[in-house]
């Protein structure tokens, strides 16, 4: 109808009246979707849909709002899930990058805190809603159920987003003080609000005291970031000007839940600001609700105890008789426990007073006494507790490896009274260790408590890797022996329970080993070995586990170097390879036979075991091909043949080494490496294998096309018709540094290969494909022209949510933006890579004309500037 000029009236209305002002008609594809739209504006799935999408138009945003105003039998639900969606996709924040916080730094620094900076400054740090597909199923499938069964939860993961400053620093002058913190406290409010609306139940906010009573580090949401701003601008604030501080708390609600029920109780405790009669007042016309509320219990107690002694008896003593009361009965708590849960909040509260030096009344000191005594366990730390903010710990339980409790012991008693001491105490995060003690001040008394153990058939194995792993290295001669000899007679079930201890020993140590005895060490090498590949697949597993991801396992495989080199047959392959005599070895040294009959038994290793040594190996292919190339082509390279059965681990270690294949050995691989795409792809590794085989192939012909090693332009563009979509988009980055690390790497590397190699056909020139090329074009600097003719084959008009082109306005160091520097190419590259469509207004496509015009006021009559001009005007 509308593209016929048979509009209805109530379409037109609905719409804005578009076409009859002379805007373009309605496209029939967004037609459609309105219509399904209107028809399904009561339908959960409708609004699922909603979420999921990056951007709505404006028309349909539009048609929504006018369908919600006009429909009455909305359910409630509906009505507020659907305001917060159009709340949600109007703001352009949540569609493209938003570099809005970095122009207002340099404003900042260069204008100062103007009245136009202050605007800008409220503008940026506004908070925000950001609505996300929901987690699992309900990501992938929508809602079954109607509205009266959902909530907003079931269709979306609502959260506030609010002044991301990017882990950096906002410097605020005394003069500015009042104005930001103006603009702060109403983004707060409004930022409550906002949490009020997607229904938050939980939501935590940071201590406004950071410096007190503070237990490990604090967790919360960013969103609640910029609280810890509020506080050091209002603290300071309060001591400038205390009259403008006081009008601020005044006017804050105490019954916010959120920001400002702290926020208020916080301010009561500067006596600048409020005198006692006021605070006191305050304190006790608080709701139950709040008075006992977990999350403000810090700041309302350190509030008490700040104010106490300014306090009248008279309020001292009516403070402690509200504290007295305790809590009411809440919902969840039944009638028998509720008297316990009560006392145990009086006790807290009235305790950590108490300990502060608040002296109660007498008489509420004795009922307070009396209550405390009916508590089971009681301790004073539960009232510190009140107050202590517990954050995470990140980092390692800690260890006491005193000896003092075994040192003067008799050996044959030692292990008996370490094993009671190693249980670490509940909520402990001190480990006793005085084993690991004793090995290091005196290792001869702890090798020789586990000999005496031993001849009981004890063997622990914490105690045993506390020796090997802590036993000093500048012990004697004499006990360096006997240790080794203990190590070689121990059991080989042992050997196994110890694999990974002995293997991280033999792969830190077996050097200096074989220095001291090159017999006793082998000896003790090999029957390490054997006691670990007798203990079968079990003790050959790697120590890397599974890894997990949303409470579901994700397959990965275990053929791997990660494995490996935390796998004990891995560990001792390094060992021997690290073995191989010489500080460094000449090219046809050869590897001695003795550690070649070794490494290929490892390659015989039950379980993952082979697997492990085969990648540690592989790993140090380029160096074995240099100093024993017979061995390394007759028995290492034929395991890279796609079709043996070890070539899975032979290229995953191979693709781990330090370096691009040497000459030598690339020519002999050659074969196998241009054909190493797309199976290198098709294994369940992680995809950064992938990429440097692609870079490895790159370079390859790069470097070296002229080379026997080298590859020709047709074998490399084969090769990138081979890779995925997402592996050439690396490839597309690589070249970037190809150009930004070489000199005239540009011109001369990069250029020459675009136009000689890269494929043209048209199922190369993907969205992602243009991103990335857009991508290494902001970074060519004077050779933007150069690289973008190269590049202009391979565009093609996409459009994305993602802001390829926020650089292109912006300075780089000390450089013009590329825009302002070359405007008409600048201005072909947005003409090649624009639709002449857009389904959502476009964001730096106004700026980047602007920087043309202004560069080049001749470009204004250019076709092309018209034709985004007019997108730009239609959108």
């Amino acid at each position: 109808r509308w593209r016929h000029g048979d509009e209805n009236p109530t379409d037109q209305h609905r719409l804005g009246g578009r076409q009859a002002e002379g805007h373009e008609p309605v496209p029939p594809r967004l037609w459609h979707l309105m219509n399904w739209v209107a028809k399904k504006i009561h339908s959960p799935v409708t609004a699922w849909w909603a979420i999921r999408q990056n951007g709505l138009h404006p028309r349909l945003l539009n048609q929504i709002e006018w369908q919600i105003g006009q429909r009455k039998d909305l359910h409630e639900k509906a009505v507020a899930a659907w305001n917060l969606i159009i709340e949600y996709h109007k703001d352009p924040r949540n569609r493209q990058w938003d570099g809005d916080w970095y122009d207002l730094k340099r404003r900042i620094s260069a204008e100062g805190w103007t009245a136009s900076v202050l605007r800008d400054f409220r503008r940026v740090s506004s908070p925000r809603l950001s609505i996300k597909p929901p987690y699992g199923l309900n990501g992938a499938s929508p809602p079954s159920n109607d509205w009266s069964e959902l909530s907003m939860g079931h269709i979306g993961q609502s959260e506030v987003k609010f002044l991301e400053r990017h882990d950096e620093d906002l410097d605020v002058h005394d003069d500015a003080l009042p104005d930001v913190v103006g603009v702060l406290q109403d983004h707060l409010l409004v930022a409550s609000g906002m949490l009020a609306d997607i229904g938050t139940t939980y939501f935590t906010t940071p201590t406004c005291y950071p410096d007190r009573e503070v237990d490990g580090k604090e967790r919360h949401p960013d969103a609640a970031e910029v609280m810890t701003l509020f506080i050091e601008l209002f603290g300071r604030l309060a001591t400038r000007s205390p009259v403008i501080a006081k009008g601020h708390a005044d006017t804050w609600p105490v019954a916010d839940p959120f920001f400002f029920r702290k926020l208020r109780l916080f301010a009561l405790s500067k006596p600048q600001l409020f005198d006692a009669r006021c605070v006191a007042e305050h304190v006790l016309a608080l709701d139950q609700d709040v008075f006992w509320d977990t999350d403000v219990a810090r700041e309302l107690v350190f509030l008490l105890v700040d104010r106490w002694d300014t306090f009248s008896e008279k309020e001292k003593t009516a403070i402690g008789q509200r504290i007295l009361l305790g809590p009411d009965q809440a919902e969840y708590w039944s009638d028998e426990d509720y008297p316990k849960f009560r006392d145990e909040l009086v006790s807290r509260y009235g305790r950590y007073l108490e300990l502060q030096g608040c002296a109660l009344a007498s008489d509420h000191a004795e009922r307070l006494a009396q209550t405390i005594s009916g508590i089971e366990n009681w301790n004073d730390g539960w009232a510190t507790s009140t107050v202590t903010e517990r954050g995470s710990h990140v980092g390692w339980v800690g260890t006491d490896e005193t000896p003092d409790a075994v040192l003067d012991m008799p050996v044959n008693e030692i292990v008996t009274r370490a094993k009671d001491d190693l249980q670490r105490d509940f909520g402990s995060l001190t480990e006793k260790r005085p084993f690991t003690g004793l090995v290091k001040a005196n290792p001869r008394k702890a090798l020789s408590a586990l000999t005496v153990a031993g001849k009981r058939e004890e063997y622990p194995k914490s105690f045993w890797s506390a020796l090997i792993n802590e036993m000093p290295d500048e012990i004697n001669p004499r006990l360096r022996r006997v240790f080794l000899h203990r190590i070689r007679r121990l059991p080989r079930p042992v050997i196994a329970d110890l694999g990974h201890t002995l293997g991280r020993w033999l792969e830190k140590g077996f050097e200096q080993t074989l220095e001291f005895d090159d017999d006793l060490g082998w000896s003790v090498f090999d029957h390490i070995v054997d006691g670990i590949l007798a203990g079968g697949a079990d003790a050959a597993e790697s120590g890397l586990g599974e890894v997990h991801q949303g409470g579901k396992l994700i397959e990965r495989s275990r053929r791997t170097v990660d494995h490996a080199i935390n796998g004990p047959v891995g560990m001792c392959a390094r060992a021997l390879l690290d073995a191989v005599p010489g500080k460094k070895q000449e090219a046809g040294s050869l590897v001695p036979i003795h550690i070649k009959t070794r490494i290929e038994r490892l390659f015989a290793a039950p379980g993952e075991g082979a697997d492990h040594a085969v990648c540690i190996v592989m790993r140090q292919l380029n160096w074995l091909m240099y100093i024993d190339p017979k061995w390394t082509e007759k028995r290492l390279l034929p395991m890279l043949a796609f079709e043996h059965p070890a070539s899975e681990p032979s290229w995953n270690g191979f693709l781990n080494g330090e370096s691009n294949p040497k000459p030598v050995l690339a020519e002999t691989l050659k074969p196998l490496l241009l054909s190493l795409f797309p199976w290198v792809e098709q294994q369940p590794w992680d995809s950064d294998l992938a990429e440097i085989a692609s870079h490895w192939l790159c370079w390859m012909c790069i470097f070296r096309r002229d080379e026997p090693d080298g590859l020709s332009k047709k074998e490399m563009r084969n090769s990138l018709r081979s890779m995925s979509d997402d592996t050439r988009n690396r490839v597309i980055f690589w070249l970037g540094m190809v150009g930004q690390k070489n000199d005239n790497g540009w011109t001369d590397l990069v250029v020459p290969f675009l136009r000689d190699v890269w494929p043209r056909e048209r199922i190369y020139r993907t969205a992602s494909s243009v991103g990335s090329w857009i991508s290494v074009l902001d970074d060519t600097s004077d050779s933007f022209p150069d690289v973008f003719a190269a590049v202009k084959q391979f565009l093609v008009p996409v459009e994305t949510d993602r802001h390829p082109f926020y650089r292109f306005t912006r300075e780089v160091g000390e450089e013009e933006p590329l825009t302002a520097r070359f405007p008409e190419a600048t201005l072909d590259l947005i003409h090649t890579v624009t639709p002449n469509a857009l389904s959502r207004p476009p964001y730096e496509l106004p700026k980047i004309l602007t920087v043309i015009a202004e560069a080049d006021p001749k470009l204004r009559s250019d076709q092309r500037y018209l034709r985004l001009i007019d997108l730009v005007e239609r959108s």
